[in-house]
């Protein structure tokens, strides 16, 4: 009778137990799905924004915002005149 008393606890105590860790992986599962998912979404910006940054570095738009800004082409160049090099090593 006491043997049969042990078995039927040792069961109730190994299906909570089973119960426990069935949730708690079903919850880390939940987890890890949304961290995939985040990364997923962080990556996507991740390629906007280099597009972007691309985009704002392009000649054709560096020369719009430099002629917006006041810049102009000089058709006179100068140069220094100095029997020395400008550059020491």
């Amino acid at each position: 009778m006491k043997l049969i008393k042990f078995l039927f606890i040792l069961i109730v105590a190994l299906v909570i137990g089973n119960v426990t860790l069935t949730n708690r992986s079903v919850d880390e599962g939940v987890v890890l799905a949304n961290l995939t998912r985040d990364i997923a979404t962080l990556q996507n910006q991740n390629i906007i924004l280099r597009a972007q940054v691309a985009a704002d570095g392009s000649l054709g738009n560096l020369t719009t915002r430099l002629t917006e800004a006041g810049f102009t082409d000089s058709p006179k160049v100068v140069s220094l005149q100095t029997s020395t090099s400008v550059a020491l090593r």
